[in-house]
């Protein structure tokens, strides 16, 4: 039987006892109803490992003993970024959740000429933390051991600057297939994807993008709304480099 497993943000080591957050503690009591000396399925983000670990109840608190400990490698052969305009909240919410079971390994939020609502600075933490918890919810679920990299930069020539994958693609409904482009990856190891917001990128921004070494890409001949392309254009990479193939 598969364990139900809960992600620690400390360290974790054989026999030294962790306290449970609040939040996995009353997961664990009023939810999963588990019993004192059941065993969970405990990891930190920091690495493959994940810890299987004996729960009791102190008053309170829960708290997990680490018992045994295996490497669990689920992360991709390659490395794989979302570059995401900021759009409407529930979508942004759907494309960290499906992207993180998906295997991606880092995602670049950025303000966009066409995002309808900027994210400003004096809310910026509160967001972080709220995608974090989406990306922890997604790893509990689907099963990998190391979360992704989550961060914001205000405009799209930053997003261009801070990405070091080789191969790059922003989707535009004028560019060609993906097959058609896929003979011109350098080394089908390292994938950024670039994708707009509502309405999508504005000429001047994939112009941008293009100067950066972007290949315009059209996501066949339908148009797809922003968190369907962003999902699809990962699909069709990790099934052609990836592991889900």
């Amino acid at each position: 039987m598969r364990l139900s497993r809960i992600y620690l943000e400390t360290d974790i080591t054989l026999q030294h006892r962790v306290e449970l957050p609040t939040a996995a503690a009353h997961y664990i009591k009023n939810v999963l109803r588990l019993k004192e000396g059941q065993q969970i399925t405990i990891f930190n983000g920091m690495d493959s490992r994940e810890f299987t670990a004996r729960i009791e109840f102190v008053r309170k608190t829960v708290t997990a003993t680490p018992l045994t400990i295996t490497e669990n490698n689920l992360e991709s052969p390659i490395h794989s970024s979302i570059i995401q305009a900021l759009g409407k909240p529930e979508h942004i919410d759907f494309i960290v959740q499906k992207s993180t079971e998906m295997g991606v390994n880092r995602i670049c939020l950025f303000n966009s000429e066409r995002t309808q609502h900027h994210l400003k600075a004096e809310r910026l933490q509160k967001k972080l933390d709220h995608w974090k918890s989406i990306m922890i919810s997604a790893c509990e679920q689907c099963g990998r051991n190391m979360l992704p990299e989550i961060e914001f930069v205000t405009e799209l020539e930053s997003a261009l600057q801070s990405n070091t994958d080789s191969d790059r693609i922003v989707l535009d409904f004028a560019g060609a297939g993906f097959d058609q482009i896929s003979p011109d990856f350098s080394n089908a190891k390292s994938f950024a994807m670039l994708i707009g917001a509502e309405g999508g990128l504005s000429e001047t921004e994939i112009s941008q993008a293009r100067q950066a070494g972007f290949i315009p890409c059209r996501m066949g001949p339908r148009v797809l709304r922003m968190e369907t392309a962003a999902i699809a254009i990962l699909a069709l990479v990790q099934h052609q480099f990836g592991d889900m193939n």
